[in-house]
């Protein structure tokens, strides 16, 4: 049975890899990219490791405070 705790730390997980692109970015293509809709900088992508850094910290916080039930 898929429990909430397994998905949020899988949801952590995708954010961490996420986080990790956005780092290893700049060494693959060069800054500012300009695309269609936006020209993204390299300020924005700090703020983008930053942003998604925070949001892998919550959901692993949120994972530990969800009880685990053994049935």
């Amino acid at each position: 049975m898929l429990k909430l705790r397994d998905v949020v730390i899988f949801l952590a997980g995708a954010e961490f890899f996420h986080t990790l692109s956005h780092i290893i970015l700049p060494y693959f293509i060069t800054l500012p990219l300009n695309m269609s809709f936006m020209m993204f900088t390299p300020s924005l992508n700090t703020w983008a490791i930053v942003i998604n850094a925070l949001i892998t910290i919550a959901l692993l916080w949120w994972a530990s405070r969800i009880k685990t039930r053994n049935y």
